[in-house]
C-alpha cells in the first residue's frame, strides 16, 4: 500500500443466535474487506453496538429472549446507538404492517437469509453510502 493510501475498516455488528449464519455471513463480509465483530444475542449486541459503535448493524429477526424488532427499537431510542444504521436478516416474508413498522423504528433495509451474498453486499454498499 501506497504511504498516502488510507485504510479505512469499516466495521460490522453481526447479531444472530445461529451460529452457522454468524460463520458462513460473517465469513464472507470479511473477505471482501468488512471487519466484522460478532454477538450471539439482543443484550449482547446493544451492549457490543453501544461500547464498539460500528458502522452498520446486521441484525436477526427472529431470536430468542429479545427478537429483532424489540433490540432495534431499543437501539434506535439511545443517544449511543441511534444514529447506526441497521439492516435486518430474517427467514420470513414481513407483511406490509411488519414492514411500515420496520421503516417507523428506522431500520434501513431487510434481507433474507437465503439472498444470494451479492444482494446482501450490494446494500450493505448502499446504506453505507447513504451515510456519506
Amino acid at each position: 500500500m501506497e504511504p498516502h493510501q488510507k485504510s479505512i475498516h469499516l466495521h460490522i455488528l453481526l447479531v444472530d443466535d445461529d451460529k452457522d449464519i454468524r460463520r458462513i455471513v460473517g465469513g464472507r463480509l470479511a473477505q471482501v474487506g468488512f471487519e466484522i465483530i460478532y454477538a450471539t444475542d439482543g443484550n449482547e449486541g446493544r451492549e457490543m453496538a453501544r461500547r464498539l459503535q460500528p458502522n452498520l448493524i446486521l441484525l436477526d429477526y427472529n431470536m430468542p429472549i429479545m427478537d429483532g424488532m424489540e433490540v432495534a427499537t431499543r437501539m434506535k431510542s439511545e443517544d449511543e446507538t441511534k444514529h447506526i444504521p441497521i439492516i435486518m436478516l430474517t427467514n420470513e416474508d414481513f407483511s406490509i404492517e411488519t414492514q411500515k413498522a420496520l421503516k417507523d423504528i428506522g431500520i434501513s433495509e431487510y434481507i433474507h437469509k437465503s439472498d444470494d451474498f451479492e444482494v446482501l453486499h450490494k446494500r450493505i454498499q448502499e446504506v453505507l453510502e447513504n451515510l456519506s
